[in-house]
This record gives structure tokens, sequence and C-alpha cells, in this order.
């Protein structure tokens, strides 16, 4: 028996060349976006260290939530790497905190369809009896889509981020000690994902 294999029309369809154009991105100078992430912290360390004792660590792996929600510029040196800073406020379950951080991205193919990493590392500011500063660095892969004839980007974002509390000592109590006699700082780790929309 002889078997035909007919192609159906979608198979024996090829992108045009200007379909091709439509698809292939031509990044260039500055986009502009906003970001919200929804975190799992897995992990907490709180440190405090008295002046002349010896330090004291607490650790908890009970799950938390937390979030956040960021404001983006970044710029294109070429049709890869982007290089930019973010700056919002991140919620959680003990603290919230303004992260400033700057970011780089290395987006795959020539496609706007495509997968991407990203770095962010900086710094974040804690208001509690003043601005503390602490510390923030993140990692992980997304994937952006955009519609051919559409300027806007939506980036899904699946990472990692290590954040470094300074909160204020806590002296209260039966025996009081100076601030500056105590070293307290607290250190969460979070899995997050994320979704973003840039122009």
């Amino acid at each position: 028996m002889i078997l035909f294999i007919v192609p159906t029309a979608e198979a024996k369809r090829r992108e045009t060349a200007e379909e091709i154009e439509k698809k292939t991105r031509h990044y260039e100078g500055w986009e502009f976006g906003a970001v919200g992430r929804f975190s799992l912290v897995f992990y907490d360390l709180d440190y405090m260290r008295i002046k002349g004792q010896k330090a004291v660590r607490a650790y908890e792996a009970q799950t938390k939530f937390g979030g956040n929600v960021m404001l983006n510029a970044g710029y294109f040196i070429n049709n890869h790497w982007k290089i930019g800073v973010e700056a919002g406020a991140q919620i959680q379950y003990n603290h919230t905190v303004i992260p400033i951080y700057a970011t780089a991205h290395y987006f795959y193919g020539t496609r706007k369809n495509c997968l991407f990493n990203f770095v962010n590392m900086g710094t974040n500011i804690l208001f509690d009896h003043g601005m503390r500063f602490g510390s923030v660095a993140a990692g992980g892969v997304g994937y952006r889509l955009q519609s051919p004839d559409s300027p806007y980007k939506i980036d899904i974002m699946l990472g990692y981020q290590g954040l470094l509390l300074n909160p204020r000592p806590m002296t209260n109590g039966d025996f009081s000690f100076s601030p500056k006699d105590v070293n307290r700082k607290t250190f969460n780790q979070s899995v997050f994902i994320g979704l973003g929309i840039t122009f």
C-alpha cells in the first residue's frame, strides 16, 4: 500500500522576510518600565553582637511571604546587553524597605520573544529611627514577550534574592546597652516570580 503524505497549508507556509523582520529585535537606547514580584522567604538569620560578648545567631526556615513593586530604567549597550537601575518598595512580614540597585540583563538570540538572564546588586533603605542602609542581591531567568507590532514588552521572571537588613538594635529591657555597642543584622533568602512591562 502506498501512503501519500499531503502537507497542510500551515506546514508548507514559510515566514516572509517582512514577518521575520517584524519579529526580530533591534534594541538600542533607553527603555523604561515597572515590575511586580511575589516572594517566598524560606530562610531567616538574625545576628546580634553586644560589645565584649559573643555573637548570638537565630535561624528560622519557616516560609513567609513578601513582594515588591519597582520602577526601572535601562540602557542597551547592544542588542543583547542592557544595564540600568531599579528602585521601589519591598514589603515583607517584618519590614518595609526601599531597594535601590543596579541591574544587568542579557537577552539571547535575535527574536523579540526570547529568554534572558538578569543580575541585580545594590542597597536598601530601612526607616527605623532614621535611615539605615543594608544590601540586596538577586539573579534569575526570564522570558520576554512582545507582539511584532507593539512597543510594549512583557517580562516573566523567576529568581533568587538575598536581602541584608540593618535594623535598629533592641536595647530595652532589664539590662540596657548603648546602641553603638550593639551590632544587629538580619539576612533572609527568598525565591520570587515577577511580571514586568517595559516600553
